[in-house]
């Protein structure tokens, strides 16, 4: 049957209500409203009279009724009007039931009319009209207009809102959201908090005026002039309306938690800016042309010779790390055994010197369960060829591959610790399959429970109808497991690979997405490390591990105050501060912290003379990072309650921490020691903390305002210049942003009582 997929507009939903119904098409009446001809369409369709029910949307109940789906707020506005959403569910529904799920050939023809139909075209203005100060604007495309309308709409109904957001003043009909005369821009005004811009859209000036700061804060500044600039602008922000609304929905579920004590409208918030950001980084992503990827097949035993061979990358630093129970990998082994297929296993092919590095994006836990089960899991191995010269038993690997249970008696007499299910998960050691009665473990496989692959390897058993050993599968090739490998690509590519496979169901959060995308940065992994997000620094970054001593206080500070390693949550912390100390800020008011934190990165990856190519430097900047934090644990009594949660006794808020970090890290960056100048300064510091009240809003300029002001106050109480600390750290680093943010404090954009109210 024909591809289907939901209708993007109001005009090709009602389309595609008339081809259901096999009745002539009509336009969307005044304001782009559905008619309700369309309705009765469908209804006939359905074998639904609904030419006696009074309204619109008791017209969409008894459809829903029909069809047995919700039909609920979502789905409905005010003045009888069906939404986008409403549309979508009875049509969708409709198409499933009836069409999809009986493929006959003319249910296929049918479905190939619906998902072609489209509206009928309107005759276009036959000399369109310029825009002008009077609020018009010419007619740009009517789908996207009404898109935009209806989004508004729905933002504007009435609701809970995350921290810092103002509602609405009251709810809006998408007919209230007009293109004619310009009425659309109060209203997009009145939602634009839950569009997360980086700045205010200027309400009090003319539209030209409007429309300028609305193209600054999608990033369109450089569209050409014309007609075409004002359709790019209402695309871009249909686009940006569309997901507000979804993050909105997701907000909004969130909420639906706080009642089981799981959520609150912190959590929620923090979590709707989180959501943003990754949208933010997604759309900072170069179009980078071409992808060089293939879609193959790999034997078991290509995968285990590749990790032999140290050209597979099973924990590249932006992966989270095992969470498979032994279970779950008995399970996995159970069918492969059986022969079901497994899913494809996601790899990017990386040159490293003379050799090709195949990094595991997507199947690093059923890999790690199949190298476990053979017995030739990289960690594994290095741990068995330490223990043979501990022990003297130069077979040792040998046996541990060979004779396995012989392995565990060895290890059972030579180390105080036993060798329990728990202890092999932790060294990465072979398992056994089930043992008992295990129904998947049947007929000539019974053989095979509770038993070891090296207890196993010869047995026979049915693969695909033909009698093999199982060796043959794990060794020879026999199983095939789906790869979808991708070849030489950039990091921009490496983002956008990562950006589908977040659409299409694995999700890397901003952070995983840049550690993978700069990976290979000294900087990077460090600042990894130095959170305590790394399981070893001695492998993520080597260079670190001399001063490791010192070093070591930082993930224990911040696991401390509340920062766990769930999301790289504390990657990010540090690689903030790192982006504002490290990394010109000027103009930063408009980027958000992911596009500061990219700036610094992109900077030195392009620039192989760049001091943060140094180990030395990069060194220096950790402990920098980690003597700020410590600085920040001496002002312990300085610091305001509100800073914290839970009346100043649960997890430090963010922005603050980050704002102090900043400003205790760069007075560091001058005088080295700053404990004593912290406890003279103690009162001023408690006085002037409890006045930094974060902003309201979320937007990126009033976050950067209130780092700014926190910074030039905290070096001014230490009695430090902010262009003594800023040459400090251009001469150690390269760079700084601190001159940037010092201009921002002195020109400051928002209402400063706003920040102390």
């Amino acid at each position: 049957m024909a591809q289907y997929t939901s209708a993007t507009s109001k005009g090709v939903a009602t389309a595609r209500m008339y081809a259901l119904g096999g009745v002539p098409n009509e336009p969307l009446g005044p304001g782009s409203k559905e008619k309700r001809s369309a309705l009765e369409s469908l209804g006939r369709f359905l074998d639904l009279d609904l030419t006696d029910t009074s309204r619109k949307i008791e017209c969409g109940r008894r459809i829903a009724e029909e069809l047995g789906v919700d039909w609920d707020a979502a789905c409905w506005s005010t003045g009888d009007t069906i939404t986008l959403v409403g549309l979508n569910r009875l049509i969708d529904a409709a198409v499933a039931q009836r069409i999809i799920a009986t493929p006959t050939p003319s249910n296929a023809e049918l479905l190939r009319r619906v998902a072609d139909s489209r509206p009928p075209v309107a005759d276009p203005p036959s000399t369109p009209a310029a825009h002008t100060k009077d609020d018009t604007m010419p007619l740009t495309n009517s789908e996207i207009e009404q898109s935009v309308a209806e989004h508004i709409a729905a933002l504007s109904e009435d609701s809970l809102c995350p921290t810092g957001i103002q509602p609405a003043p009251q709810p809006i009909s998408a007919s209230d959201v007009s293109f004619a005369d310009g009425s659309w821009r109060d209203r997009l005004a009145d939602v634009q908090g839950w569009l997360h811009l980086p700045i205010n859209l200027d309400i009090d000036s003319s539209p030209d005026d409007f429309d300028e700061s609305l193209l600054n804060a999608l990033g369109l500044n450089d569209l050409p002039g014309g007609e075409s600039r004002m359709f790019n602008l209402l695309e871009r922000l249909q686009e940006r309306l569309e997901r507000a609304s979804a993050l909105r929905a997701g907000f909004l579920e969130s909420m639906d938690d706080e009642a089981e004590g799981s959520a609150t409208l912190e959590t929620a918030t923090q979590t709707w800016v989180s959501a943003w950001d990754e949208v933010i980084d997604e759309d900072e992503a170069e179009e980078s042309g071409p992808i060089d990827a293939e879609a193959a097949t790999w034997h078991i035993h290509e995968f285990v010779q590749h990790a032999a061979d140290g050209e597979l990358d099973l924990s590249p630093s932006y992966q989270r790390a095992d969470v498979w129970p032994t279970a779950d990998a008995q399970l996995l082994i159970e069918s492969v055994l059986r022969g079901i297929p497994l899913p494809s296993v996601i790899i990017l092919e990386r040159d490293d010197e003379d050799r090709s590095i195949f990094e595991i994006v997507d199947g690093k836990q059923r890999l790690t369960s199949l190298l476990r089960f053979v017995g030739a899991h990289p960690k594994a191995l290095e741990i068995v060829r330490s223990k043979a010269e501990e022990w003297g038993v130069a077979e040792l690997p040998t046996i541990f591959q060979t004779d396995y249970p012989t392995f565990k008696k060895l290890w059972n007499k030579n180390e105080q610790m036993r060798l329990t299910a728990q202890v092999e998960r932790a060294n990465y050691f072979p398992f056994p399959l089930r043992g008992g009665d295990v129904r998947t473990l049947s007929g000539k496989l019974a053989q095979l429970r509770g038993r070891y692959y090296s207890e196993i390897r010869d047995e026979p058993i049915d693969v695909q109808g033909k009698n093999r050993t199982v060796k043959a599968v794990f060794e020879q090739s026999t199983y095939k497991v789906p790869v979808i490998l991708y070849r030489r690509v950039t990091r921009a590519q490496v983002h956008e690979v990562f950006s589908l496979y977040n659409k299409q169901g694995k999700h890397l959060n901003a952070e995983e997405i840049r550690n993978a995308l700069y990976h290979q940065l000294d900087v990077m992994r460090a600042l990894l490390a130095t959170a305590g997000d790394a399981d070893d620094v001695r492998v993520v970054a080597e260079f670190l591990v001399d001063d490791w001593d010192d070093l070591s206080s930082t993930p224990a500070t911040l696991t401390e105050y509340g920062f766990g390693r769930a999301g790289y949550k504390r990657t990010k912390l540090l690689s903030w501060v790192a982006a504002v100390l490290f990394q010109d800020s000027e103009g930063a008011e408009s980027r958000s912290t992911a596009g500061q934190i990219n700036l610094l990165l992109k900077r030195v990856s392009e620039d192989k003379r760049d001091r943060l190519r140094d180990r030395d430097v990069v060194r220096e900047a950790m402990l920098l990072l980690d003597h700020g934090l410590d600085a920040h644990v001496v002002a312990a009594e300085g610091w305001a309650p509100t800073f914290r949660n839970s009346q100043g006794k649960g997890k430090w808020q963010e922005l603050q921490l980050v704002a102090c970090l900043i400003g205790l890290s760069a007075a560091v960056a001058v005088r080295q020691d700053i404990a004593d100048d912290l406890e003279d300064a103690i009162d001023d510091l408690r006085r002037l903390s409890a006045s930094w009240k974060r902003p309201l809003k979320t937007q990126s300029r009033q976050q950067w305002e209130f780092i700014a002001l926190v910074v030039v106050e905290l070096l001014d109480i230490l009695g430090i210049e902010v262009e003594e600390a800023d040459v400090a750290l251009r001469e150690r680093f390269g760079a700084s942003g601190l001159s940037g943010l010092a201009r921002l404090r002195a020109e400051p954009r928002i209402v400063e009582e706003a920040l102390r109210s």
